[in-house]
């Protein structure tokens, strides 16, 4: 008699499995970088300045995803979905890594909520939990220049008027000072997130407009300095030559100032800019062409000073087709700019790559990528222990996504 409460769970879980099956599969996701090289004078491949330069031959890490999902529930029209996602980052040193004292290999719960679509009988998706919210990137550079993720709830894609609109509360602690008159640590951070999407204006082109507002909440022991501030964003997006082209504008103040908008380092007071155009497009059968051109600057960067900061970044990827499966990659980036103490900043990359991927488009993955690049820091010596100012990366590496 004690088997029986046992068997009787069993046998419900296989037949809510094939009643969920009806709905949907498993989604079974995932994303990976990985693979081996060497420097010419710092032993281990190294990375410099991906984010301004590009990231072609210029990763050190292994890195992945795993994302489950799973259609779990339909309602009067209403579709109820978990997602889930399990992430890996580590330096791929060693055959065993795992999460231990040496550091080998850090593990993360990027993504765990659910989604409800349809609740006003459209495409709306009301969501709770924590999730990559509508993250805009570049590619080439694997730059997140608009990313509210984390734990949080809102809907997406409610159309309203010509377009639709998010709205997002999201909780970042992580912006927080940790506070040393009291003793929990970190303050608590909420962002609001309000954005009106797919605005269509002329032919293949649509308009994106966002407000992020920074909300601290300190408790009554609380005595640092509070994490507000404000971001605007506005977005143009042309479809030409059979891809896109984006420019992204962007506007913050305070917390949102020169530390998130621009990532030169901000506190109350500061402001920030930043102009951003990127895009991949075709140029006939044989070769693609991706591109990054961004700007920003900052003000007031130090508490105290009227310090300012700016920073201009181009890289640009030409790729030639030979074959569907064989391609020849190019990357060159260069940067130059100013930091908040008033020191020049700048460098190059130049990556030659061969790569072997699963098709003819310039986002066929896999890809598995042998690459040679020189790197150098153009105003002081960053390599070899601080003895050189270039350095030569050799490589193998694969990416991919399903």
């Amino acid at each position: 008699m004690k088997k029986l409460p046992l068997a009787i769970a069993v046998t419900s879980a296989i037949l809510s499995s094939n009643v969920m099956a009806e709905l949907a599969p498993l989604e079974f996701h995932g994303y990976m970088r990985g693979g081996v090289g060497m420097s010419g004078d710092s032993g281990q491949q190294v990375s410099y300045q991906k984010h301004d330069l590009g990231r072609l031959g210029n990763e050190d890490d292994a890195y992945g995803e795993i994302q489950l999902s799973k259609e779990i529930a339909e309602s009067n029209g209403i579709i109820f979905k978990v997602n889930t996602m399990l992430a890996m980052a580590s330096n791929g040193a060693r055959d065993w890594e795992g999460d231990g004292t040496d550091g080998d290999a850090t593990f993360a719960f990027r993504q765990y909520n659910v989604e409800a679509k349809g609740a006003f009988g459209g495409d709306e998706v009301i969501f709770v939990g924590k999730r990559y919210n509508q993250r805009h990137d570049v590619h080439i550079t694997d730059f997140y220049y608009w990313d509210i993720s984390g734990a949080g709830a809102g809907i997406e894609n409610l159309a309203v008027g010509p377009g639709t609109v998010t709205a997002m509360w999201v909780r970042a602690d992580s912006w927080g000072e940790v506070d040393t008159g009291n003793a929990t640590g970190a303050l608590n951070v909420n962002i609001f997130d309000l954005r009106y999407s797919n605005l269509a204006l002329w032919n293949n082109a649509s308009l994106e407009l966002g407000v992020d507002y920074a909300m601290s909440n300190e408790t009554d022991q609380f005595t640092g300095e509070l994490e507000e501030g404000l971001m605007f964003t506005a977005e143009l997006t042309q479809g030409v030559l059979g891809g896109f082209n984006k420019t992204a504008i962007q506007f913050g103040t305070d917390a949102w100032g020169a530390n998130k908008a621009a990532g030169l380092g901000g506190i109350d007071g500061s402001t920030a800019f930043r102009i951003l155009n990127h895009g991949v497009v075709s140029f006939g059968e044989k070769v693609d062409f991706s591109h990054m051109l961004r700007y920003e600057s900052a003000s007031d960067v130090i508490a105290g000073q009227n310090d300012d900061a700016t920073k201009t970044s181009l890289v640009v990827r030409p790729e030639y087709k030979w074959t569907d499966n064989h391609k020849t990659i190019l990357e060159l980036g260069t940067y130059m700019g100013t930091n908040a103490d008033g020191v020049d900043v700048g460098g190059k990359k130049y990556t030659i790559a061969q790569a072997l991927t699963a098709g003819s488009s310039f986002w066929a993955r896999p890809e598995i990528r042998v690459y040679a690049s020189y790197l150098s820091n153009s105003e002081e010596k960053s390599f070899a222990g601080m003895t050189s100012d270039s350095e030569v990366n050799f490589g193998i590496q694969a990416e991919a996504w399903f």
